[in-house]
């Protein structure tokens, strides 16, 4: 194979293949981010493949290298927020980077295609722009594909729309459905989602702030309250915390997905005064929600 390395190909095809990682790094940390961050996190994975052109590195230096790396293009593509939120992040990127090298390394200790070389974390197939354009397309198909068929049999890592409807009042927000929420009514066994209390208070009735701050208790509010016989106060364990959470019965929580919408009668609204997410979604949906 020639020694000779063309630091455009390489440049391109590595940008294109962080893209790659991202793309996958998104859809296992059920993260949004933007296209322009992705775009900004692709090039820096380009610039950093040409730690190919320096001398073969020790195992540890690489490991080094390639987690500070990492770290800038996460950072770069998913902003930092909160620190669990950048973990999440991280982890999924250096596990889909980390089973990239794996192949790339099986696939050159093995096989050895002429023209393709790889070290210190970086790829480099040297090709013509057809069969380049070709191999893009073909990865891209694949990415997707995977994707779609995880999403199918997974639906807990699927971000959806849900609209939750009292008495001559409705609020849409973001939602995540999460397979591991199991929480249901005690008394009556409805599902329970868990919504942020500052993306609801608008749509709360005022005098019942107090308690969803849960600055009072059930008890403190009386019984012929037009609203009683709909509060609830949840035992959950979870959420970094236990304890009760107070909650509201609604008269339907409706789920939209791209298939289809799914109502859920009288579904229960439990409120937690901690953020669920950086903001890609503030209602956690119970996992009955999206059961056919």
């Amino acid at each position: 194979m020639s020694d000779v390395i063309y630091i455009d190909v390489l440049v391109v095809i590595n940008i294109f293949v962080t893209w790659l990682l991202l793309a996958c790094s998104v859809f296992f940390s059920a993260v949004q981010v933007k296209r322009w961050r992705l775009l900004l996190g692709s090039l820096l994975g380009g610039a950093g493949s040409l730690l190919l052109l320096l001398p073969p590195a020790p195992w540890w230096l690489l490991t080094l290298e390639k987690l500070l790396l990492s770290a800038l293009i996460v950072f770069a593509a998913f902003g930092f927020g909160r620190w669990r939120r950048f973990l999440r992040c991280f982890a999924a990127f250096f596990g889909v980077n980390f089973a990239f090298a794996g192949v790339m390394l099986a696939l050159w200790l093995t096989v050895k295609p002429g023209g393709m070389l790889y070290r210190n974390g970086a790829v480099y197939f040297d090709v013509s722009l057809l069969a380049f354009v070709i191999f893009a397309c073909a990865c891209y198909a694949v990415v997707r594909g995977l994707a779609a068929l995880l999403r199918r049999r997974h639906p807990g890592a699927n971000l959806c729309a849900a609209t939750i409807q009292l008495p001559g009042r409705s609020i849409t927000l973001p939602a995540l459905y999460d397979s591991g929420n199991k929480l249901t009514d005690g008394f009556t066994g409805a599902p329970v989602a868990v919504a942020e209390y500052a993306a609801l208070e608008s749509f709360l009735p005022e005098e019942l702030w107090p308690f969803f701050r849960e600055e009072c208790g059930l008890a403190d509010i009386p019984a012929e309250h037009e609203w009683r016989v709909r509060l609830r106060q949840i035992p959950f364990h979870a959420l970094g915390r236990e304890g009760l959470l107070p909650a509201l019965r609604t008269d339907q929580i409706i789920v939209r997905t791209k298939r289809a919408a799914r109502p859920t009668p009288n579904a229960i609204v439990a409120v937690t005064p901690d953020t669920l997410s950086d903001g890609s979604y503030s209602l956690l949906l119970q996992a009955t929600m999206l059961e056919k």
